[in-house]
């Protein structure tokens, strides 16, 4: 029975080890994530970026594929291994994944972070760091004014929306 394993490439070659285990006949799936970053000479832009830097799955079977020549595939470096042995990721983990993936396998992650007033959010990095409080306003696009518990007291801070995550608290 084929299962999912997971091929630990080289440095921003993850679409290189793709292709050519594609051109092996294996079945590769690589999630990648559509995210915001931000660029200090274009602000906040959107960019498809690779869900788990230098790792991508591929369905082997066992005692049926030839583990040895995944390591010389351009831009792979090994299958990922506990004990000295590939170790098969559970199917139920890449099905979710993938479910949740466009076609070309891409996560839309912008979706989870729109921001609506009154949310709680945690400061994930800039001076604030760690920081969680509720939105208390959008200024533009990519900026808004949260209220931080600073120094025992609420404080408004205008901070970029790429820098807050959801929080739970």
């Amino acid at each position: 029975m084929a299962q999912w394993f997971v091929m630990y490439t080289k440095p921003r070659m993850e679409t290189v080890a793709e292709d050519n285990l594609q051109r092996q006949h294996y079945r590769v799936f690589f999630p990648r994530a559509l995210v915001r970053k931000r660029r200090p000479s274009q602000g906040a832009v959107e960019i498809v970026e690779p869900l788990f830097p230098r790792y991508l799955f591929v369905h082997l079977q066992q005692g049926v594929d030839d583990f040895s020549k995944l390591r010389s595939t351009k831009g792979c470096v090994d299958l990922v291994k506990f004990g000295g042995r590939p170790t098969p990721v559970p199917t139920e983990l890449v099905d979710l994944i993938a479910q949740h993936a466009s076609d070309q396998g891409v996560l839309n992650l912008l979706a989870n972070q729109e921001l609506e007033i009154g949310a709680k959010v945690r400061v994930a990095e800039g001076p604030f760091e760690g920081l969680v409080g509720t939105i208390a306003k959008q200024k533009s696009a990519d900026r808004v004014l949260v209220l931080l518990n600073v120094l025992g007291a609420e404080r408004s801070v205008e901070v970029p929306s790429v820098t807050l995550e959801k929080s739970s608290q």
